[in-house]
């Protein structure tokens, strides 16, 4: 496995360190959209996905998926090699609003956090394979 390098934008972090990340920053979207924070939500369940494919990039890089967390998506959403669901969660992730005029009675609705759990979950069987097999 690469070392971390400080200095650069993937190998800053190993694919575990990227994977808490993503969970971490999974929870405060959750949180987010759960509490009506419909920018904060989605912006933070983008960079949860995108956090934990850079642990899937830090071991097999792959120049097609950008630096960006949104170019990650936008490269998932098109990878025949990924599972269906896995594209779906990326779509919808490209797909969500930022904002919404919707006024919500209840809680807030967490479905753009389950998608970026599905691509976490994939990248952290991807990174460990023998954990989840």
């Amino acid at each position: 496995m690469p070392g971390t390098d400080p200095d650069h934008w993937l190998h800053r972090l190993t694919s575990e360190e990227w994977l808490r990340a993503a969970e971490g920053e999974l929870q405060r979207a959750r949180r987010a959209l759960a509490g009506k924070l419909q920018r904060q939500g989605v912006a933070g369940a983008r960079r949860a996905a995108g956090m934990a494919w850079n642990a899937v990039l830090v071991l097999a890089t792959d120049d097609s998926y950008g630096r960006s967390y949104m170019e990650h998506l936008r490269a998932l959403g098109k990878d025949r090699a990924v599972p269906d669901n896995v594209r779906g969660a990326a779509e919808t992730l490209m797909l969500a609003e930022l904002q919404t005029e919707l006024v919500q009675l209840g809680p807030g609705d967490t479905r753009i956090a389950d998608a970026a759990a599905a691509i976490v979950e994939h990248a952290r069987a991807r990174v460990s394979p023998t954990v989840h097999a």
